[in-house]
């Protein structure tokens, strides 16, 4: 036991220098959550293969990896996969939507608390009367200890039976709840105190590709203008999609002026272009791959 917590020990101490060292490099949550995934996952690999390589002694050694050094990686990945779902969902369009969405998750991480409230006070009160069927791997009755009914987590039903007991993955998760109420709360701290508005769109063509633009508007979805209740102008189509999309273009010119002096624009062929490079990027990821390379395929060649 004794190589397995130490190499248990070194890797809690790698993985928390390490993941800083993804955030510094990634600031944005979106981009650090995701580049830890990768990473946490091989840890939990090497875990893995550490405690097939030294097996337990004893029960009390099961017991101190299952309750301690494995669902301490494990928060970890759960944590980063949560900040990643709740990214992809949060608002940008306006810090109040933004600060309702943060309001609203802690909301339920306070729920999941209160639902698991008798297994959460187990944990943060750092008890041990039920280990020895919370951490065990091998136990008589998984669904009763001493007469009484215990939760049962489904997660202990998936995955290498050998790598995980009754309650090692709903610990965990404790630990990564925690982390993720104390991220949240600091996002929306961060909002109380900030009135940075939200990215700008920006146009990057040419003046050309932005009359090509405002024309393909006008004929696929035109606007309706608030102030006549009539489909808009093209000229105030252009200040809309101006104000839009904020195009670098000459100051003071009406739209008709900057048809004549901007040229020609292959915009639509540009997007024609990205759109085939899309289709061919999906059609290559959705094509059948065939697993047997090295073998020899019935029929194949015959």
């Amino acid at each position: 036991m004794e190589e397995l917590k130490k190499i248990g020990d070194e890797l809690l101490q790698e993985i928390t220098e390490q993941l800083l060292k993804i955030r510094l490099d990634k600031p944005d949550p979106e981009h650090w959550s995701q580049a830890s995934v990768p990473y946490l996952q091989q840890c939990l690999e090497r875990l893995y293969q550490a405690m097939i390589r030294y097996p337990f002694a004893k029960r009390t050694e099961e017991i101190h990896f299952f309750k301690h050094i494995k669902p301490a990686v494990m928060a970890q990945l759960i944590f980063m996969c949560e900040v990643h779902n709740k990214e992809i969902y949060r608002p940008n369009s306006s810090i109040d939507k933004a600060t309702r969405y943060l309001v609203n998750e802690l909301v339920k991480i306070d729920g999941f608390f209160t639902r698991n409230n008798v297994l959460y006070d187990y944990y943060k009160e750092k008890l041990d009367g039920s280990d020895i069927i919370f951490f065990v791997r091998n136990v008589k009755d998984r669904f009763n200890f001493r007469d009484l009914p215990i939760e049962v987590d489904p997660v202990y039903y998936y995955g290498p039976k050998d790598f995980s007991t009754g309650l090692d993955f709903m610990f965990a998760k404790f630990r990564a709840y925690e982390m993720l109420r104390d991220h949240l709360e600091i996002e929306l701290e961060a909002l109380q105190i900030t009135d940075v508005p939200p990215d700008e769109l920006k146009f990057t063509g040419s003046p050309a590709d932005f009359v090509q633009l405002v024309e393909i508007f006008g004929v696929k979805v035109r606007p309706v203008d608030p102030d006549t209740g009539e489909p808009m102008t093209e000229q105030k189509l252009f200040e809309f999609l101006k104000q839009a999309f904020n195009p670098s273009l000459p100051n003071g010119l009406d739209f008709n002026t900057l048809k004549l002096i901007s040229g020609n624009s292959d915009l639509i062929e540009q997007m024609s272009e990205a759109l085939k490079r899309k289709y061919k990027q999906w059609e290559d990821e959705e094509r059948d791959i065939d697993y047997r390379k090295d073998e020899d395929v019935p029929g194949d060649g015959d």
